[in-house]
């Protein structure tokens, strides 16, 4: 088997298991989003959310390197950052920030979603990320990056690629 071959036949596989980024129910989770992920960038999601497993759990991630920024967002949650990685150069396997939520009941926080950045000043347009154009990378003046989410962990209605998700408090 050749390895377009197999590429084209692990998406077929992916869509037809409808991953738990894209599927649930009979909800357009890309409604105004714009275009429908293609297949490859649903096999890249599936690697982000393998490659990010580790980390479900936040000493996991310090261990690592990711560091609590103190930065939470309504609708995102805690952000934690791995300088290190922050660079040019988008990797879906290699998320710059991990969001965690608060577990509603006190317990430990559980990682929700990945979160790529780039610097500004290293990429004057949004940088290329997933296959496609289903992502949508946001100018954050604030913090002078470019930011990318991947709702990996937490289903999100809105997308999988969108900003915010109203199921995390």
């Amino acid at each position: 088997m050749t390895m377009r071959m197999t590429v084209a036949a692990l998406a077929a596989m992916t869509i037809s298991m409808a991953g738990a980024a894209f599927a649930h129910g009979d909800h357009d989770h890309d409604a105004g989003r714009g275009a429908k992920p293609p297949p490859m960038a649903i096999v890249q999601v599936d690697q982000a959310r393998d490659a990010a497993a580790r980390f479900a759990d936040v000493e996991a991630a310090e261990k690592a390197g990711y560091r609590d920024i103190g930065v939470f967002m309504p609708n995102m949650g805690w952000h934690y950052m791995n300088e290190s990685l922050l660079d040019a150069k988008f990797e879906w396997t290699k998320p710059e920030l991990l969001v965690f939520a608060d577990d509603p009941c006190g317990g430990k926080r559980k990682l929700v979603a990945v979160e790529y950045a780039v610097p500004l000043n290293l990429s004057k347009r949004a940088p290329a990320g997933f296959v496609g154009n289903a992502d949508r990378w946001d100018a954050n003046q604030t913090f002078q990056i470019w930011t990318l989410h991947a709702w990996v962990y937490e289903y999100n209605p809105e997308g999988v690629f969108a900003p915010h998700n109203k199921r995390v408090p």
